[in-house]
């Protein structure tokens, strides 16, 4: 059975963009506990299920060479959040703000990634060249933002943003084989005999 990596796909591909439009600033795919000192780490923190695409679509059915049909489950969308944190470290705190809006302009310049934005190894199991994505940056309270931080002990507290990517549409690995329906057969009982008279 083929791997999927289209979350790792999503995760290199804004990892990439990063890099590509902020020189001289770190950036690397971490979480945010002890990155070192002037440094950008995005942080996949949280993978949910579409809610508004859960239920759209239906599977498809693609007729096989010798007649039977092969019904395709939908593809399972999901959301993912990730968190954009700059770490100063030793470094002068004006300098980690200074990246950070650097990488919030370049996230909202490319809101839209699609098309040699895109990165994947393998489109048959990852990115296509037809996937479309947004990233939206998405406040939360303090609150949770102190949650998510808590899972990092002993770790102080620098200043993040949050995104959301979406769509990330993960296809279906399962296929089923059916044979097509070629006839109908009707039977009319007695009371369907007497109305056709």
């Amino acid at each position: 059975m083929a791997r999927d990596q289209t979350i790792k796909d999503v995760s290199r591909t804004l990892l990439d963009l990063l890099k590509a439009n902020l020189s001289g600033v770190a950036v690397d795919l971490l979480s945010p506990k002890h990155p070192g000192s002037n440094r950008l780490t995005l942080f996949l923190y949280k993978v949910l299920e579409n809610p508004d695409l859960k239920n759209a679509g239906s599977p498809t059915l693609t007729p096989a060479a010798d007649g039977t049909l092969i019904e395709t489950l939908k593809p399972l969308t999901l959301d993912l959040y990730y968190l954009l944190t700059a770490h100063s470290g030793t470094a002068n705190l004006l300098e980690a703000h200074t990246a950070l809006s650097r990488a919030m302009r370049v996230f909202y310049d490319n809101g839209i990634l699609q098309g040699s934005l895109l990165r994947s190894d393998d489109p048959s199991t990852g990115l296509t060249q037809d996937s479309v994505l947004r990233i939206t940056l998405t406040p939360i309270s303090m609150e949770d933002m102190t949650r998510i931080w808590s899972v990092f002990p002993d770790t102080p507290y620098e200043i993040s943003v949050t995104y959301l990517v979406t769509p990330v549409a993960i296809e279906s690995a399962r296929a089923e084989q059916s044979a097509p329906v070629v006839d109908q057969f009707h039977e009319h009982g007695q009371l369907g005999a007497e109305l056709a008279s």
